[in-house]
């Protein structure tokens, strides 16, 4: 497992990465970044799993987590306000006329 002060060390260097690439990394994210000061293996090799070692991260360093959850969650846009619709002004309908019925009468 390692002595606290070295997982302590192996922690910031993993939340440091994870802080540049502005994202909470899987393992194999991690891997992929390349030039990294702690790798993978391990970084497993101390805490046992990478979830156990993003917990740590979390509990440990909240800081560095709350900067890397700001990160990866940006504030949403502002929506521009909307613009009322000019109403339409009521148009008088025509009357309409009766029909002319031929009656008896009209024949």
């Amino acid at each position: 497992m390692g002595s606290l002060r070295q997982r302590g060390k192996v922690l910031e260097a993993v939340a440091m990465v994870m802080l540049e690439q502005g994202k909470v990394l899987s393992k194999h994210e991690y891997e992929q970044v390349g030039n990294v000061p702690i790798r993978a293996g391990l970084a497993m090799n101390f805490f046992g799993s990478w979830s156990r070692m993003l917990d740590l991260i979390e509990n440990n360093l909240p800081d560095a987590w709350a900067e890397i959850k700001r990160k990866e969650t940006p504030p949403p846009k502002p929506v521009p306000p909307k613009v009322p619709k000019p109403e339409r002004k009521a148009t008088a309908k025509p009357a309409v006329k009766p029909a002319v019925k031929k009656g008896k009468d009209d024949e």
